[in-house]
C-alpha cells in the first residue's frame, strides 16, 4: 500500500527552502552593505546594532519559522482535501506520460500570461507610477533572478498554495461542508481568491517602503500581485503543487525576458 504522505520529501522542501533563504540573505546582504541608510533603518526597527552580516540573517529568520509552519500544515492538510505535492505524497505520481505533457503545457501557459498580464499592467500604469517603483521595472540580475525561481518559484509557492491554500480549504470544509466526503468546488475557489489575496497584501511591508500607499497604490498592489495566485492556485487545485511552483518560475523566466527586450529597445 502505497503512502499518503512522505516525511523525506517534506525535508526535501526544507532543504530547498534552506537554498532559496540562502540567496535572500545575500540579496539583503548586498543592500545593507551598499545603503547605509538601510542598515541604519533595519537596526532602529530591529533595535538592535550589529554588523550587516549579522543583521541580514536576523531579517531572514521570520521567514524561515514561516516556512516550518506552513511546511507542517500543509503536511497534515493537503491530502485530507485532495490537494497534492507530486514529492511530499506518493500517489500523486501516478499519472499518464500525456496528463503530464498536458499539465506542464498548462502551468508554461498560464505562468507565461501571468506575466505578460502583470508586465502590461506596469507599463500601462508607469505614467502614475513614483520613481522607486519604475525603477523595479528592470530586468534581474542573476542574484535576483536565482531567488525569483526557488523563492519566488517555490518557497512563496509552499507558503501560500501549500501551506495557507490547503488550510483554508479544510477549515471552509470542515465549517460549511462537513456533511460531504470532500470540499466542494465553491470552497477550492474562494480559498484560491482568498490566498490570492493574502499574497497581494503580504506585499504590503515591501511597496510601503518604496513609495506612499494611495488607493492607487493599493489597487496595483493588489490587482499585479494577486492575479498570479489565482493561477497558480487553479493549478494546484487541478493538478498538483509542482505544476503550481513550474507556473510561477515561468512567470518570472518570462517577466524577465519581457524586461530584457524592453530594455534593448
Amino acid at each position: 500500500m502505497t503512502k499518503q504522505k512522505s516525511v523525506k520529501g517534506l525535508l526535501i522542501y526544507l532543504l530547498v527552502s534552506i537554498i532559496a533563504m540562502f540567496f535572500l540573505y545575500l540579496i539583503g546582504l548586498s543592500i545593507l552593505l551598499t545603503n547605509p541608510t538601510e542598515l541604519k533603518q533595519l537596526s532602529e526597527m530591529m533595535g538592535i546594532s550589529g554588523p550587516p552580516e549579522i543583521l541580514a540573517l536576523l531579517a531572514i529568520i521570520p521567514n524561515f519559522i514561516i516556512i516550518i509552519v506552513v511546511l507542517v500544515i500543509g503536511f497534515f492538510t493537503a491530502h485530507k482535501v485532495g490537494l497534492k505535492s507530486v514529492v511530499i505524497h506518493p500517489n500523486a505520481r501516478v499519472k499518464s506520460k500525456s496528463d503530464w505533457i498536458n499539465g506542464i503545457k498548462l502551468a508554461i501557459i498560464l505562468g507565461s500570461i501571468a506575466a505578460v498580464v502583470v508586465i502590461g499592467f506596469n507599463y500601462l500604469f508607469q505614467p502614475f507610477l513614483p520613481d522607486s517603483l519604475i525603477e523595479t521595472l528592470q530586468p534581474y540580475t542573476a542574484l535576483h533572478f536565482i531567488s525569483a525561481l526557488l523563492y519566488g518559484g517555490v518557497v512563496e509557492e509552499l507558503i501560500m498554495r501549500f501551506g495557507v491554500m490547503s488550510l483554508l480549504v479544510f477549515i471552509f470544509w470542515k465549517l460549511f461542508n462537513r456533511k460531504s466526503k470532500k470540499p466542494t468546488n465553491w470552497i477550492f475557489i474562494l480559498a484560491i481568491f482568498i490566498s490570492a489575496l493574502i499574497f497581494a497584501l503580504g506585499h504590503y511591508s515591501a511597496t510601503s517602503h518604496m513609495t506612499e500607499m494611495t488607493a492607487f497604490i493599493w489597487f496595483r498592489m493588489i490587482l499585479l500581485n494577486g492575479i498570479g495566485g489565482l493561477f497558480f492556485g487553479w493549478i494546484y487545485w487541478k493538478h498538483n503543487l509542482e505544476l503550481a511552483m513550474l507556473g510561477h518560475m515561468f512567470a518570472h523566466i518570462v517577466m524577465n525576458l519581457i524586461m530584457l527586450v524592453i530594455s534593448f529597445s
